[in-house]
């Protein structure tokens, strides 16, 4: 058996003399027209097997072998057949995507591109590829009979292998993580949290600064938390973010959007106007900013998957009540670019992430 500049040779004792008086045995090595390559090799004696090295890949070589006794060397068996050693080249290692820091990356097909999630009235989950331009690529159908669950987020891979995932949260308020299979597809789910009623979650990319995503969460009583996520999906314990969050009518981990690296924090209050918190990479947000002015309540549904055009800055999706998509490009100053429409018919979305 040949492979990568070796070949194992195989033998059985001779049946003419007793096992216990073979000292050892010589293997030689030929090349196809049985002349002899280098010198004999050595096996023990019990042996039955040699591991020959130091051959030369693509040429094709035989072998004889020949037990030694304490009356010497018998004589060599016959030539095997010809095997040609070739090289055995390892397959290149892919490293999982990973995204930038303070970026956000919820590929869940591989292509190293953010991908949007959908569920329809039917309770029908979608995975809407993205096309590295803002658009999108034909939608795939991930899941089917999803109505009842009273959340859905993408946070990106919090399990560690490369793939984006989903959580779900149920209505007796248990997280459930749905592993991403790098396909567009969702592995078999298992519970990773409970007692999660009555809180509004949303996904909040990187906001500790270790390479996972996070979840952001608001109370009943207006008190915004988050909660790192580390290791396999496990959620540690809530960090108080800030208080008086009661007024925002929609929360979102945008990830890095003012250009520094670190993830931020976008909400719309319920004057329609948007308003970035900027992360300081641990944890934690300082000042805000206008990020958008009034206006933003007419829009039904807000998303920020994350870098959809791979240029500066993560972006941002709006739903209007006509169910257009449209698409707001980031800029890197904690502001967006000229919106245009990718979308249309999205009134049929009861969740869009």
């Amino acid at each position: 058996m040949a492979g990568n500049v070796s070949a194992r040779v195989s033998w059985t004792p001779p049946g003419n003399a007793a096992t216990s008086a073979i000292t050892g045995y010589s293997v030689r090595v030929a090349n196809a027209t049985n002349v002899q390559i280098g010198a004999l090799r050595s096996a023990a004696a019990g042996a039955t097997t040699l591991n020959v090295t130091g051959l030369l890949n693509g040429s094709p070589v035989t072998f004889q072998v020949a037990a030694t006794g304490a009356a010497g060397t018998g004589a060599f068996s016959a030539w095997s057949i010809a095997v040609t050693p070739q090289a055995v080249v390892k397959p290149p290692v892919v490293k999982p995507p990973t995204a930038a820091p303070g970026s956000r990356l919820s590929d869940f097909n591989r292509d190293g591109r953010t991908d949007l999630v959908a569920r329809d009235r039917a309770g029908s989950l979608w995975l809407y590829p993205c096309n590295g331009t803002g658009g999108f690529l034909p939608r795939r159908l991930m899941a089917t009979f999803w109505n009842g669950f009273t959340a859905i987020v993408t946070p990106g891979d919090v399990t560690g292998d490369g793939n984006a995932d989903v959580i779900v949260r149920t209505a007796a308020g248990a997280l459930r993580l749905y592993p991403g299979n790098g396909r567009g597809g969702l592995g078999a789910s298992r519970q990773v949290g409970r007692g999660w009623r009555g809180m509004t979650i949303t996904s909040a990319g990187d906001m500790t600064g270790d390479g996972r995503g996070d979840l952001l969460a608001r109370d009943a009583a207006g008190k915004l938390w988050l909660f790192p996520v580390v290791g396999n999906g496990s959620i540690q314990q809530g960090r108080l973010v800030g208080r008086g969050w009661q007024g925002m009518t929609s929360i979102l981990g945008v990830g890095d959007l003012s250009g520094d690296k670190r993830a931020d924090i976008l909400a719309r209050d319920r004057a329609g106007r948007l308003w970035l918190y900027r992360g300081d990479g641990h944890g934690r947000v300082t000042r805000r900013t206008l990020a958008g002015a009034r206006g933003w309540q007419a829009m039904t549904a807000l998303a920020t998957p994350g870098n959809l055009d791979r240029r500066a800055g993560n972006d941002l999706l709006a739903r209007d009540a006509a169910g257009r998509l449209w698409f707001y490009p980031g800029t890197n100053t904690g502001r967006f670019g000229p919106r245009r429409q990718v979308g249309h018919g999205w009134q049929t979305m009861r969740s869009i992430t």
